[in-house]
């Protein structure tokens, strides 16, 4: 009995002292602090950056089968045409990123050099610019629109890529018809492309464009993409900003923001904005169709077509062609009396005057307030006005707006005060572009809603 007992303790007593050490690491290993709740939709979602709404680079750029054919017709009038054509979309279609592309594209094939003019962000391209531009010498000294030209035709050959040339002054517009005059008398002339988010001949209050749009050779336009490159698009930009779609979007809620974004990637990343600002409002784990019902509000569903109250379908059918019958039968007896002059009482019938009726009274009714379209649950509104308050603590003034717009536009007077604040100057914060015009817009409707305090800040941002 004693020996078994005495085997074990001895190889007990053999045991390696690098195994003791290894346990004792792991008994003592930290135990991770608790982060608390999320900040902001970011570390809700496990996001490294926003995925929607940043400055566009090559790393986010789909070349999309429906804008394919389009990039392959620029990029072969740059490198092998003359004149000018012009690439027109809406905005937000892209316009932009697939000049930049082309021209990224040239470059990488070729040794043309492209020269793209854009205008600043929130400005617009002067002259000065503009010919700085054409004389490939930034801040050079200012010379004559001629001399410009001159220098941008001789050789070697350029490109010159205008980007939104229906915002730029006459100005500038009236440089590049002179351009372009010179470049069609030339055999083997530089390539001009300009885009433009309107039809240029369509516009009566700028001749200048009318003018340009004539000499025009060829206009491109970019269609809206398909909903599989939606979809693509969405998937893409979450994965570069560390997510996937299977952890956060639910196949529900994918159909309803395809069906819901048109198409136009500028309005699908303000539409995926809003819908992560919503689910972080809401505290969604995941994006379902709820939580995208709360960003853009719900589709009313079409009416659906009801028989008359009781008829059957024969009964209705026999009641149409007896109206129609009817309907036939008294415009043929209205035309025989107005081709034979019949009248319709004996001519000896003088009809009694009849006295005039006394006019009905006007009534004026004030007009009430004009009403939310979608109104929201009250602790969706706390919720929006309490994340927003947080990201103006934060400095995120993007978000705070986002945040204070959807409760603004749901009803809510607080929270177009609050979104009228983060316009007005007397309450921008530093490095923060006002916008008075805004902030009397929201003042005005907040007003409306029911806030007495909006209208003393008004007068406030007024009297500056």
């Amino acid at each position: 009995m004693l020996q078994p007992t005495a085997i074990f303790v001895e190889r007990d007593m053999r045991r390696q002292p690098s195994l003791l050490k290894t346990t004792m690491v792991a008994e003592t290993a930290p135990i991770p602090a608790d982060q608390g709740p999320p900040a902001n939709y970011l570390d809700l979602y496990g996001l490294s950056k926003p995925p929607f709404g940043g400055p566009p680079d090559s790393a986010t750029y789909i070349l999309f089968n429906s804008h394919r054919r389009v990039i392959e017709a620029l990029i072969d009038h740059v490198v092998s045409g003359s004149g000018l054509i012009v690439l027109q979309g809406e905005d937000g279609i892209g316009k932009t990123e697939t000049l930049r592309a082309a021209a990224a594209s040239v470059a990488a094939e070729s040794e043309l050099r492209t020269v793209i003019v854009s205008r600043p962000p929130n400005g617009r391209i002067t002259l000065m610019q503009l010919v700085s531009a054409l004389q490939g010498r930034p801040g050079a000294e200012q010379t004559s629109a001629d001399d410009a030209i001159a220098q941008f035709l001789a050789p070697p050959r350029r490109a010159l890529l205008l980007d939104d040339v229906d915002l730029m002054p006459e100005d500038c517009v009236r440089l590049l018809i002179a351009l372009t005059q010179r470049i069609a008398d030339q055999s083997n002339g530089p390539a001009l492309v300009a885009t433009s988010s309107i039809d240029l001949t369509t516009a009566p209050e700028r001749p200048d464009l009318a003018e340009f749009a004539a000499l025009v050779r060829n206009t491109l336009r970019l269609p809206p993409l398909a909903p599989f490159e939606v979809q693509q698009y969405i998937e893409r930009s979450l994965w570069i900003s560390g997510g996937t779609t299977r952890r956060l979007i639910t196949t529900d809620a994918m159909k309803l923001l395809i069906a819901r974004s048109g198409g136009v990637p500028a309005a699908i990343s303000r539409l995926m904005e809003a819908v992560l600002m919503a689910g972080f409002a809401r505290g969604d784990s995941m994006i379902t169709a709820k939580t995208v019902a709360a960003a853009t509000g719900p589709t009313a569903a079409p009416r659906p077509h009801r028989q008359p109250v009781g008829l059957s379908g024969t009964a209705a059918h026999a009641m149409q062609i007896v109206a129609i019958g009817l309907f036939v039968l008294g415009t043929s007896v209205f035309l025989y009396r107005g081709l034979t002059g019949r009248p319709d009482r004996p001519s000896s019938a003088v009809p009694e005057p009849r006295a005039a009726a006394p006019p009905a009274p006007v009534i004026v009714r004030p007009q009430p307030a004009s009403q939310p379209t979608e109104t929201l649950p009250p602790e969706l509104m706390t919720a929006l006005m309490k994340r927003g308050d947080q990201a103006v603590g934060l400095g995120d003034i993007a978000a705070a707006r986002l945040l204070y717009q959807r409760a603004a536009d749901a009803g809510s007077a607080p929270a177009s005060t609050a979104l009228a604040k983060t316009f007005d100057p007397n309450y921008a914060a530093p490095g923060q572009t006002p916008d008075p015009a805004r902030a009397a817009e929201w003042y005005s409707k907040a007003l409306a809603l029911g806030d007495p305090h909006a209208g003393d800040l008004l007068k406030k941002l007024e009297g500056r």
